[in-house]
């Protein structure tokens, strides 16, 4: 079912593009306070683990094929989290949902920004997105077309997921544990991410 999607129906949409129209959005969770699971210890000290925190963020990356990307759409579960106080502005769009999940109206919302950006550059751009039931056919959309992926072929089509997540991910939690280690010698206590 894959094969002829991807070797005719893929490739004529996105022939009407070029390449710097092609863009991909991808969602993806981030349990922001869990801590690394992988520790480097002596061959006789005894190394154990905690439970891991279940908190978590969803994030929406978008980007292009020559590596422009969107700004981040962030969905918390808080509408108006103590961390933002006294904050002006913060570098990604940042939206509430009682679980932190993307959802049917989240997705259309963030969409339908993402057409507005680009009727101001008068720019026709190709969206490539999975699908799933979070993230339904928008309609009344001029300048993105919505192409999503077959059902259940994400991991191995979906152009983001193929590192450049897992990489999102990578340098957060090295942030994290830098973050955590300078506390350490600083105040002997770690810290606690919100």
């Amino acid at each position: 079912m894959i094969a002829p999607w991807l070797e005719t129906t893929l490739p004529t949409t996105l022939s009407r593009y070029p390449l710097e129209n092609i863009f991909n959005a991808v969602e993806f969770g981030l349990f922001y306070q869990c801590l690394p699971d992988k520790s480097l210890r002596l061959k006789n000290e005894k190394c154990t683990g905690g439970k891991h925190s279940k908190v978590r963020l969803t994030g929406m990356a978008v980007c292009n094929f020559k590596g422009e990307r969107l700004s981040m759409f962030v969905i918390g579960k808080s509408k108006f989290p103590r961390c933002f106080e006294g904050v002006k502005n913060i570098p990604c769009r940042y939206r509430a949902q009682p679980k932190s999940w993307m959802s049917a109206e989240l997705f259309e919302e963030r969409v339908k920004e993402i057409d507005l950006k680009f009727s101001f550059q008068k720019r026709k751009i190709a969206l490539i997105v999975d699908n799933c039931s979070a993230n339904p056919n928008v309609q009344k959309l001029d300048w993105v077309e919505l192409i999503f992926l077959p059902p259940n072929t994400t991991s191995i089509t979906q152009p983001m997921d193929q590192g450049v997540i897992r990489s999102l991910k990578a340098k957060y939690r090295s942030l994290a544990v830098k973050k955590q280690i300078a506390a350490l010698e600083k105040e002997n206590k770690m810290l606690k991410f919100s």
